[in-house]
């Protein structure tokens, strides 16, 4: 998302707490956040300022060329957040848990390889159900993943293909 703003995010721990919709002001939360800014720091994949409370972030150079860094649009990123506000959504499921499903995904991609969603869930830390919940909404009410099941003989499934869509096309509008 820093893509869309010229590569940098100027902002509070506050702020950031309010976006990824955890209670601001818990100094365990804080801390988290400025170990995972510390972490991708020292990677070398963010350089940090400090203006008193506001945090200036950007991606280095070396961030902006490595393949762990996945480009989206803000605007996606937007849908996947108000997934919940969605009227007619048919699955059940956090927005951060959509995100991170579709960023596996994405991270996965271009490849082929049949995946299954215990293999997901198991990747990810997360139960099979929340990922079925998660695939569904990608494929059914966002429009970010094309999923095609992949069978051996005549009706054992043993997973699914699965193709990200929404990110890989820069002027497909979010919807």
């Amino acid at each position: 998302m820093l893509a869309d703003s010229h590569l940098a995010y100027r902002g509070t721990l506050a702020d950031m707490c309010d976006f990824l919709g955890v209670a601001s002001g818990n100094s365990r939360t804080n801390k988290k956040i400025q170990d995972a800014i510390a972490a991708l720091e020292k990677d070398g994949l963010l350089k940090k300022i400090v203006d008193g409370r506001t945090f200036t972030l950007t991606l280095s150079k070396k961030a902006e060329k490595q393949r762990r860094v996945i480009r989206i649009q803000k605007e996606w990123v937007m849908v996947v957040k108000d997934y919940s506000k969605m009227s007619n959504k048919s699955e059940s499921v956090s927005w951060m848990v959509l995100l991170k499903v579709w960023l596996f995904l994405i991270d996965r991609s271009p490849t082929s390889k049949t995946i299954t969603n215990q293999q997901i869930a198991d990747a990810l830390n997360l139960k099979k159900g929340t990922v079925d919940n998660a695939r569904g909404a990608l494929t059914k009410d966002i429009e970010a993943i094309i999923s095609q099941k992949k069978y051996k003989g005549y009706n054992h499934c043993i997973g699914s293909e699965i193709i990200p869509t929404a990110w890989i096309a820069e002027n497909r509008p979010a919807p």
